[in-house]
């Protein structure tokens, strides 16, 4: 630098790109005020990232600053630039959130990267505030390989990402899940934690032609029918969660799950859910528990599942890990389910506890 060279400029689009992807894009686009070289770096950005109106002069600056990037990026002379691989809607804790014309800003907003991004990551929750009513989900995308939703309102009666067929990953966080429906033909991960339903309303999840997917039976299995072509599956909960116990009458065979990972909420009614995976699960490489300390609190309803005089179909099981934070009566009990419903002994099964 003492010569004076500017050997950063000197740097290839895809490590200035690498490197900038970091800052937040009212930063980035400021970097074309540094030499001729930088003009046109912002403009070929694959990833943009906005962190809410916090270091803005009002939220009204802020969305003038984000509608006016979007416009060159995607218009005009932005049909040049390159694919955008990844966008982020950050609004946590910034109070942009709580006008309802910023929410039509952020609608929109969506609305114009969507066909294009690859990754799209918006997150809305305030501490104290309710979950954001974005519920228009009826995104259409050909590019669109990851949604990932922390803080959002989705209560459209069905959410249909039929739309996006190259959609494989989907999360939720701390969201209003008030649906009947969720429909994907392609998804292959997802991941909804710390999340609010309706307790008189299951969610049918389908994978397929939504068109010919099938019908809606609230006497039937439900979540875990929407969940049986899972090959990995963890499913945590509140000790004295009953969302399951219907669905575990109507259980449907896990013929593709290999990992299992339940917490507590399996040793209720005589850990008749965990009975019930086991016996649903042919081909079941791996079951691993996670208990919490202490005692564990579980209600028992009439409606659990009964489990069957049976093992299972297949010894394939061949690791069981016992997550806890110290050996006790539980584990013990654990053991002898697991030995006495699962084909022969557990001679042979390497049984761990971490």
């Amino acid at each position: 630098m003492a010569s004076g060279v500017d050997r950063i400029s000197t740097l290839p689009d895809a490590v200035l790109h690498q490197v900038l992807h970091f800052l937040p894009s009212q930063e980035v686009v400021r970097t074309c005020v540094l030499a001729r070289r930088w003009l046109g770096v912002w403009r070929f950005m694959p990833a943009l990232r906005f962190n809410g109106a916090k270091g803005w002069d009002s939220a009204d600056r802020f969305a003038q600053f984000v509608d006016h990037l979007l416009h060159l990026r995607f218009e005009g002379d932005g049909s040049a630039c390159a694919p955008l691989d990844s966008c982020d809607f950050d609004f946590d804790a910034d109070g942009f959130m709580r006008l309802p014309t910023n929410e039509q800003h952020a609608s929109n907003w969506i609305w114009k990267v969507v066909p294009s991004v690859r990754m799209l990551r918006l997150r809305v929750v305030e501490f104290g505030q309710e979950p954001s009513p974005l519920s228009d989900l009826h995104l259409v995308s050909q590019h669109l390989t990851k949604l990932e939703l922390v803080g959002v309102g989705v209560k459209d009666s069905v959410v249909d990402f039929s739309g996006c067929p190259a959609l494989v990953e989907l999360s939720m966080d701390v969201c209003d899940v008030f649906v009947k429906q969720l429909l994907s033909p392609s998804l292959k991960h997802l991941r909804i934690t710390r999340c609010y339903t309706s307790e008189y309303t299951r969610i049918l999840i389908s994978y397929g032609d939504p068109e010919y997917g099938p019908i809606y039976d609230r006497n039937n299995s439900i979540f875990l029918k929407g969940l049986s072509e899972a090959t990995d599956l963890e499913l945590s909960a509140d000790s004295d969660l009953i969302l399951f116990d219907r669905d575990l009458k109507w259980c449907p065979t896990f013929t593709k799950l290999k990992t299992l990972l339940l917490n507590d909420w399996c040793l209720a009614a005589n850990h008749s859910a965990l009975i019930c995976f086991l016996q649903h699960s042919p081909i079941l490489e791996k079951l691993t528990l996670q208990l919490s300390k202490g005692p564990s609190y579980v209600t028992e309803t009439e409606g659990m599942y009964k489990p069957l005089g049976l093992s299972v179909a297949s010894n394939c099981l061949k690791i069981v890990e016992i997550r806890c934070a110290s050996v006790d009566s539980k584990v013990s009990i654990l053991f002898a389910v697991v030995s006495a419903k699962t084909r022969g002994t557990t001679s042979g099964r390497p049984m761990t506890i971490s």
